[in-house]
């Protein structure tokens, strides 16, 4: 039978209330026992702290009562104290106190004290007070006597600069006034005292007078002209008809020299005969060599025609009119142009007047005539300062034209030496880049693409002329400035990313062991080989005067004069090997310079870290002489046995008599005298750990130990000293010359 879920669930909760009544009935009757304990143990706390209260109380009492107990003896002893303090404190306030006394008696004294200190203070104020107030009066009574003794010095030196000026005023000016003596011709000189202020006709009265002409020479005949004494030229003449209103002072100052070169001619002419103006200053161009003379002053008529003109020049110069060009140039300016036949002259603001007669060149148009280009090159020329490298002989020469019409003239040669020359030369100041190569062809000796021009400019911080930097002008179409340095360097404009090489030739048989090549350019990882294929190409554009061959050439790193890095065939330009590694020299910002040495054979080194170059010199003590340089290669560079090895072949002497000195830097500086004593000297049997010869480049003499020393007479040593010395002077020279390379 099944029973309903409800009933069930009923049943359940039933029997678990049972079993709760059941479990908590013992629980209470626990908790009360507890409660009552509880209350029990409250209570006897409380009567046990009563008690307690009750015995302090008591205890509190018994220590009153008793006088011997030691808080009553605190109790009285601070009772006394008090009594004590009360009874001062009553004293202090009486007014018969006697420290109360002294201290008012004290405060008296101070309070007197403070005023007589208060009257003296007041006192010394004052006078302080009296002393500034003097002080500042006396400063004062200084100043206005500095102020009107100021006046009166100002008033004293307005006074002598008065004075001074109304004396200069009324001094007269003092001028040199020349003249032809009528009687006999002479040219006779003396002083023409006249004040400043004297109108032209007064200064050629008081000329007439000075020179005595009269009765000889009517003053109608006279006129005073302005004089150059140092050129015996006359300048300007002074007609009263445009001059007569005119003071000796305005003539004076309006002279080009002022007036301490100021000087008069008194000028005479014949009976019915008129002055003429000397209104310009003609100047003869001479067309055969572009030179252009010296100024001389003129005379002339301003209504002149230009044929007339000329006809006139022609008489005073000395020259055929017929084919006469005439060229002016307007004061304040430097354009020119021609006067032409049937024309008047017009010569209003003209002071200077270039003449030439050539019937060939008077053909041509005027700007296409020599004439034109000589005279417009005289107006508008400026000067360069040009470094020239060895070439062709600089002479100073007349106007050279080239073919496009350049003009260029060498002034001067300012310095030679071997290694350049420095040249002062007149362009037009409208010279280009392009022009300028080419007129200094004919000095240089090449074709203007094998050269540079460089200039210089000042580095950042620095004083111009005491450090510049060079610079490689590359603008064809750039000018000049009137006083600008440059220097031609030999070789080619660099190309789009290249970087400049200087080239240096080698001769290791020369006692001028260095000579500049030229400049090139490079491009990154150039292989040597191609380079030297560069080089051979450049230097017979260039015309050097040396055979270089593909497979009998050799480069050079150039450290100073000596030698650095061999650069072989496989090897890149711009590289430097140090201790094994590879940097590059242009990574390092400074610029390449390279040897080339020509060689006599193929090259024999291949290898770079286990070959050895060495040149080697034959020293022979029986001739105190040496043979020329020659070279070894080393396979092994530390054992020396395995260089004598390679001296005996090259020289044929057995291997048991080779001795060799330490190696040296070339060029090695050593007298033929000195060889034999001031080299240490190593054979095969000599006790040598390694040679340690591992760079190449260095030199080693060696000799035949067989042969005795010669024994030199006074006139042999002599003479070999006196050769070696000019020799290892001229190392030395070449040294110097190129070591800051």
């Amino acid at each position: 039978m099944t029973v309903p879920e409800e009933e069930l669930l009923l049943s359940v909760h039933s029997d678990t209330e049972s079993i709760k009544e059941v479990e908590e009935e013992p629980l209470y009757e626990e908790l009360t026992a507890l409660r009552s304990q509880f209350n029990e143990i409250n209570e006897e706390s409380k009567k046990l702290s009563d008690k307690l209260l009750k015995m302090k109380i008591e205890y509190m009492r018994s220590l009153t009562s008793n006088p011997d107990s030691a808080a009553c003896r605190v109790r009285r002893g601070m009772t006394f104290e008090i009594d004590d303090c009360k009874f001062h404190l009553k004293a202090m306030t009486s007014p018969d106190y006697q420290p109360l006394v002294d201290n008012k008696r004290i405060i008296e004294k101070l309070q007197e004290r403070i005023t007589l200190m208060n009257m003296e203070l007041i006192t010394e104020r004052e006078h302080k007070e009296k002393i500034l107030k003097n002080i500042k009066d006396h400063l004062k009574e200084i100043e206005d006597k500095r102020q009107k003794g100021k006046e009166d010095l100002k008033e004293f030196e307005e006074k002598r600069q008065k004075e001074k000026k109304q004396k200069t005023e009324e001094k007269p000016y003092e001028i040199d006034l020349y003249c032809n003596h009528s009687v006999t011709g002479e040219l006779v000189r003396k002083i023409l005292k006249v004040h400043k202020n004297e109108l032209l006709p007064s200064v050629l009265d008081k000329a007439y007078e000075l020179m005595e002409l009269a009765p000889h020479i009517p003053i109608e005949r006279c006129r005073l002209v302005q004089y150059n004494y140092v050129d015996k030229v006359m300048d300007q003449s002074f007609d009263l008809d445009e001059f007569q209103h005119q003071t000796i002072r305005q003539l004076v100052l309006g002279g080009a020299g002022g007036y301490y070169s100021f000087a008069l001619f008194l000028e005479t002419c014949k009976q019915n005969e008129t002055f003429k103006k000397y209104i310009y200053k003609g100047i003869v161009v001479d067309l055969s060599t572009g030179e252009v003379g010296p100024a001389k002053p003129m005379k002339g008529y301003d209504g002149w025609t230009v044929v007339e003109l000329k006809q006139h020049i022609g008489e005073l110069f000395n020259i055929d009119s017929s084919c006469m060009r005439l060229v002016v140039m307007k004061e304040g300016t430097t354009s020119i142009h021609e006067l032409r036949d049937g024309h008047t002259s017009k010569l209003d603001g003209v002071k200077k007047l270039y003449v030439s007669s050539d019937p060939k060149d008077y053909k041509k148009e005027f700007k296409d005539s020599l004439m034109y280009r000589y005279v417009e090159f005289h107006i508008n020329s400026i000067l360069l300062d040009i470094t020239l490298p060895p070439g062709p002989e600089a002479t100073p020469t007349t106007s050279n034209v080239t073919k496009r019409g350049i003009i260029m003239k060498i002034i001067s040669i300012i310095k030679e030496s071997d290694k350049e020359k420095r040249i002062l030369v007149q362009v037009s100041k409208r010279t280009t880049l392009a022009q300028l190569k080419e007129a200094l062809v004919p000095l240089v000796g090449v074709q203007p693409t094998g050269f540079i021009v460089c200039g210089y400019k000042t580095k950042f911080g620095s004083i111009p002329s005491s450090d510049h930097e060079e610079y490689e002008m590359e603008e064809l179409d750039e000018t000049f400035k009137d006083g600008s340095k440059l220097i031609v360097r030999l070789g080619r404009a660099l190309r789009r990313g290249e970087k400049r090489i200087k080239l240096y030739l080698l001769q290791i048989n020369n006692t001028e062991f260095c000579k500049f090549m030229m400049d090139t350019g490079y491009a990154k990882d150039t292989p040597v080989r191609e380079f030297k294929k560069q080089i051979i190409e450049e230097a017979k554009v260039l015309g050097i005067d040396c055979v270089l061959e593909l497979d009998k050439m050799r480069l050079w790193e150039k450290n100073g004069v000596f030698l650095g890095t061999l650069y072989l065939d496989h090897d890149w330009i711009g590289e430097a090997w140090i201790g094994g590694t590879t940097r590059r020299i242009d990574d390092t910002n400074r610029e390449i310079h390279v040897y080339v040495e020509p060689l006599k054979g193929p090259e024999k080194k291949m290898l770079r870290y286990k070959q050895v170059q060495v040149y080697v010199i034959r020293w022979r003590p029986s001739q105190c002489s040496v043979d020329s340089i020659e070279e070894i290669i080393l396979d092994d560079g530390y054992d020396h046995e395995h260089v004598i090895e390679k001296l005996s072949e090259l020289s044929g002497v057995p291997a048991e008599y080779i001795y060799y000195s330490e190696h040296k830097k070339f060029p090695v500086e050593i007298s033929c005298l000195d060889i034999e004593n001031k080299f240490e000297w190593y054979s095969i049997s000599s006790y040598r750990f390694s040679f340690e010869l591992y760079d190449d480049g260095y030199v080693l003499y060696y000799k035949d130990n067989r042969e005795t020393m010669k024994e030199l007479t006074y006139e042999e040593r002599y003479e070999i000293r006196r050769a070696e010395k000019a020799r290892l002077n001229r190392i030395k020279e070449i040294k110097a010359l190129y070591s800051i390379d």
